[in-house]
Protein backbone atom coordinates (compact mmCIF):
# COMPACT_ATOMS: atom_id res chain seq x y z
CA UNK A 1 0.00 0.00 0.00
CA UNK A 2 2.78 2.43 0.85
CA UNK A 3 4.44 1.80 -2.49
CA UNK A 4 1.18 2.52 -4.31
CA UNK A 5 0.92 5.98 -2.67
CA UNK A 6 3.61 7.37 -4.97
CA UNK A 7 3.03 7.77 -8.70
CA UNK A 8 6.16 5.80 -9.56
CA UNK A 9 5.28 3.05 -7.07
CA UNK A 10 1.72 2.87 -8.37
CA UNK A 11 2.97 2.44 -11.95
CA UNK A 12 5.28 -0.35 -10.79
CA UNK A 13 2.37 -2.06 -9.00
CA UNK A 14 0.10 -1.75 -12.04
CA UNK A 15 2.88 -3.13 -14.24
CA UNK A 16 3.04 -6.25 -12.07
CA UNK A 17 6.57 -5.55 -10.86
CA UNK A 18 5.68 -5.42 -7.17
CA UNK A 19 7.92 -3.36 -4.91
CA UNK A 20 11.08 -2.51 -6.82
CA UNK A 21 14.29 -1.59 -5.01
CA UNK A 22 17.10 -0.16 -7.11
CA UNK A 23 19.74 -0.52 -4.42
CA UNK A 24 20.04 -2.69 -1.31
CA UNK A 25 22.97 -2.26 1.08
CA UNK A 26 23.65 -3.83 4.48
CA UNK A 27 26.39 -4.58 6.96
CA UNK A 28 25.77 -8.12 8.23
CA UNK A 29 27.72 -10.04 10.88
CA UNK A 30 27.03 -13.77 11.20
CA UNK A 31 28.03 -15.41 14.48
CA UNK A 32 27.30 -18.98 15.64
CA UNK A 33 24.25 -17.76 17.62
CA UNK A 34 23.14 -14.55 15.91
CA UNK A 35 22.86 -12.59 12.70
CA UNK A 36 23.38 -8.87 13.30
CA UNK A 37 22.24 -6.38 10.67
CA UNK A 38 23.40 -2.79 10.86
CA UNK A 39 22.94 0.17 8.56
CA UNK A 40 20.80 -1.79 6.12
CA UNK A 41 18.85 0.11 3.49
CA UNK A 42 16.72 -0.63 0.46
CA UNK A 43 15.89 2.22 -1.91
CA UNK A 44 13.50 2.40 -4.82
CA UNK A 45 11.60 5.20 -6.49
CA UNK A 46 8.42 4.39 -4.57
CA UNK A 47 9.77 3.26 -1.20
CA UNK A 48 12.81 3.54 1.06
CA UNK A 49 13.60 1.30 4.04
CA UNK A 50 16.22 1.20 6.76
CA UNK A 51 16.85 -1.65 9.21
CA UNK A 52 19.04 -2.41 12.24
CA UNK A 53 18.82 -5.31 14.63
CA UNK A 54 19.62 -8.87 15.50
CA UNK A 55 18.20 -12.33 14.82
CA UNK A 56 19.04 -14.84 17.56
CA UNK A 57 19.38 -18.10 15.63
CA UNK A 58 19.44 -20.30 18.75
CA UNK A 59 16.22 -18.88 20.22
CA UNK A 60 14.67 -18.10 16.79
CA UNK A 61 13.85 -14.56 17.97
CA UNK A 62 14.34 -11.28 16.16
CA UNK A 63 14.58 -7.69 17.31
CA UNK A 64 14.73 -5.22 14.43
CA UNK A 65 13.82 -1.58 14.01
CA UNK A 66 13.92 0.89 11.16
CA UNK A 67 12.11 3.46 9.08
CA UNK A 68 9.77 3.10 6.10
CA UNK A 69 9.78 6.16 3.82
CA UNK A 70 6.93 6.26 1.30
CA UNK A 71 7.16 8.10 -2.05
CA UNK A 72 10.94 7.92 -1.80
CA UNK A 73 11.51 9.53 -5.22
CA UNK A 74 10.45 12.89 -3.73
CA UNK A 75 11.11 12.09 -0.08
CA UNK A 76 14.71 11.03 -0.78
CA UNK A 77 15.72 14.58 -1.69
CA UNK A 78 16.49 15.10 1.98
CA UNK A 79 18.78 12.07 2.08
CA UNK A 80 21.78 14.35 2.47
CA UNK A 81 20.52 15.05 6.00
CA UNK A 82 19.34 11.53 6.89
CA UNK A 83 20.42 7.89 6.79
CA UNK A 84 20.28 6.02 3.50
CA UNK A 85 16.76 4.73 2.82
CA UNK A 86 14.96 7.06 5.21
CA UNK A 87 14.23 10.36 3.46
CA UNK A 88 12.76 13.42 5.14
CA UNK A 89 9.54 11.80 6.32
CA UNK A 90 9.02 8.22 7.39
CA UNK A 91 7.36 5.85 9.82
CA UNK A 92 9.43 4.19 12.56
CA UNK A 93 8.72 0.48 12.87
CA UNK A 94 9.80 -2.47 14.98
CA UNK A 95 9.84 -6.14 14.08
CA UNK A 96 10.15 -8.49 17.05
CA UNK A 97 9.46 -12.04 18.08
CA UNK A 98 9.49 -15.26 16.14
CA UNK A 99 9.76 -15.28 12.33
CA UNK A 100 6.66 -17.52 12.29
CA UNK A 101 4.55 -14.92 14.13
CA UNK A 102 6.36 -11.57 14.03
CA UNK A 103 5.12 -8.65 16.11
CA UNK A 104 5.14 -5.54 13.91
CA UNK A 105 4.87 -2.12 15.53
CA UNK A 106 4.52 1.18 13.68
CA UNK A 107 4.61 4.63 15.23
CA UNK A 108 2.33 6.78 13.05
CA UNK A 109 3.37 9.98 14.87
CA UNK A 110 6.98 9.45 13.82
CA UNK A 111 6.11 10.89 10.41
CA UNK A 112 6.01 14.28 12.16
CA UNK A 113 9.73 14.08 13.04
CA UNK A 114 11.85 15.27 10.09
CA UNK A 115 14.53 12.80 9.10
CA UNK A 116 17.42 14.99 10.19
CA UNK A 117 16.15 14.83 13.81
CA UNK A 118 15.47 11.09 13.82
CA UNK A 119 19.02 10.25 14.95
CA UNK A 120 18.59 12.37 18.07
CA UNK A 121 15.59 10.31 19.24
CA UNK A 122 16.71 6.93 17.89
CA UNK A 123 17.52 4.27 20.47
CA UNK A 124 20.66 2.21 20.07
CA UNK A 125 20.23 -0.78 17.74
CA UNK A 126 19.54 -4.15 19.38
CA UNK A 127 22.71 -6.08 20.17
CA UNK A 128 23.35 -9.76 19.61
Amino acid sequence: LLNAVSVVGLLQQLGGQGIVFDEVLADVRIDPTAVTVSSASAVGAGLGLSLDGVYDTAARRMDFRGVVSPFYFVNGIGELLTRRGEGLVGFNYTLRGSPDAPEVGVNPLSILTPGMFREIFRRAPPQG
